[in-house]
């Protein structure tokens, strides 16, 4: 299956982008980047776990797999999406219109691609699975400061654990995995 960070990131022409230290929550400062590239920072993983979490409900996922939209923001964000927008907008140093211009950009390419990687598979397992695999990914690149847990109702998103790297962190990633795809 694809890293869903990384086909966005090329895809829509953005730079690489950085993972965030578990320490400060943030990019290193010898690392940030400004412009374009801190809005890609913060957005694409920001939309990313927006949808994610979204995923997570059975009728919200047939809605975003089998609908269409032009507002996905307002989908996966809910009464919720000019908060998140506005935070995404202030961490990029953006104006809110084309911050909000730029995630619609963003939540359209990755519901495509979800779509692509689970084509055959249109189904809550599929989608269940599809998200498992990608979420521990996209959370190391999601800035604390942007509050997306406190947004969506999920405190475990903005945990310091979930951008932890090395043998022991893997192999604790590896075990929520297993636990969480029991239930």
């Amino acid at each position: 299956m694809i890293n869903i960070i990384d086909s966005i990131t090329k895809n829509l022409g953005y730079n690489q982008l950085r993972k965030v230290d578990p320490n400060t929550q943030d990019i290193k400062d010898d690392e940030k980047v400004h412009g374009t590239d801190s809005l890609a920072q913060a957005a694409i993983p920001a939309v990313l776990i927006g949808l994610f979490n979204r995923l997570q409900d059975t009728e919200s996922a047939a809605k975003i797999i089998e609908g269409d939209s032009i507002n996905w923001m307002s989908e996966i964000f809910g009464n919720k999406t000019d908060m998140v927008i506005d935070k995404i907008a202030a961490y990029a140093k953006a104006a809110p219109a084309s911050t909000k211009q730029e995630c619609e950009h963003i939540a359209h390419e990755a519901i495509r691609l979800m779509r692509q990687n689970i084509s055959g598979h249109e189904n809550f397992a599929a989608v269940s699975a599809f998200v498992k695999q990608q979420r521990t990914e996209v959370l190391k690149y999601l800035p604390a400061a942007l509050q997306i847990g406190d947004l969506v109702n999920n405190n475990n998103i903005d945990d310091r654990t979930n951008k932890m790297e090395g043998p022991i962190s893997d192999f604790m990633h590896t075990l929520e995995k297993a636990f969480n795809s029991s239930n």
